[in-house]
């Protein structure tokens, strides 16, 4: 039975689109490394996409090395206990920890954002009562349906969406694929004019997502008034 949340949410942007069922032993897998949320989700709509392909969710076993590359040996995060259950069509991973919970890998700007370990920085307003964040996996794990196509934009030099504009110019995405910089950006600098249409091609998300986790260093990131400031290395 699906989750309040997961049934509002899907009743507002529609159900994904072209999904693969779970097999048998993705179930019993998965279920050991979900919460019952998710994995409720899954075994009902199995591994879709939203928004014409601008995210895709997807078994965490395949992306399970492109976790070791980003981690290495840090202390924190390790791809035996840390799941890729999606990704952006621009290379942002949506990911699952046991411990952690719901985080995210930019691997295209080198960036890691988590709200438990780097949570975002706000400043309320004088005698606002603090929410306390809650603690239930089922709960938390509501965060990796995406309702808000935004939220999974990429933008370009000028500060530009582009993923409609990288449609029309190159086509639609198939599953398995992504929209990649070339040259990738991490290897000319993060606010390159590199960051065009023009520079974009459509290749298997897979292969280029394992040479992006190899370009540079990570870094855990936190958001403090629009800007991102780095808290430490991922490694």
């Amino acid at each position: 039975m699906l989750d309040s949340f997961f049934e509002d949410t899907i009743a507002e942007i529609g159900p994904p689109q072209r999904c693969i069922p779970m097999t048998p032993e993705q179930e019993n897998r998965l279920s050991k490394q979900l919460p019952a949320s998710f994995m409720a989700f899954l075994l009902q709509y199995g591994f879709g996409d939203y928004f014409d392909r601008k995210v895709q969710y997807c078994d965490p076993a395949e992306f399970s090395p492109i976790l070791a590359l980003v981690f290495a040996g840090d202390p924190d995060f390790s791809h035996r206990d840390c799941f890729v259950v999606g990704y952006s069509a621009f290379g942002r991973l949506i990911c699952w920890s046991q411990r952690h919970d719901q985080f995210e890998i930019d691997l295209v700007d080198l960036r890691m954002t988590s709200r438990k370990l780097a949570p975002t920085q706000f400043i309320l307003p004088p005698g606002t009562i603090k929410r306390e964040r809650s603690t239930d996996p089922n709960v938390l794990a509501r965060s990796l349906l995406v309702s808000d196509q935004r939220d999974y934009e990429e933008f370009d030099a000028q500060d530009q969406p582009m993923f409609a504009r990288c449609r029309a110019m190159h086509g639609d995405l198939e599953r398995n694929e992504c929209y990649g910089y070339f040259p990738a950006i991490a290897t000319v600098g993060l606010d390159s004019p590199v960051r065009r249409v023009e520079n974009i091609r459509r290749v298997a998300a897979l292969e280029h997502f394992a040479i992006l986790a190899q370009l540079g260093t990570f870094h855990l990131m936190r958001l403090e008034r629009g800007q991102y400031t780095a808290v430490r290395p991922i490694g």
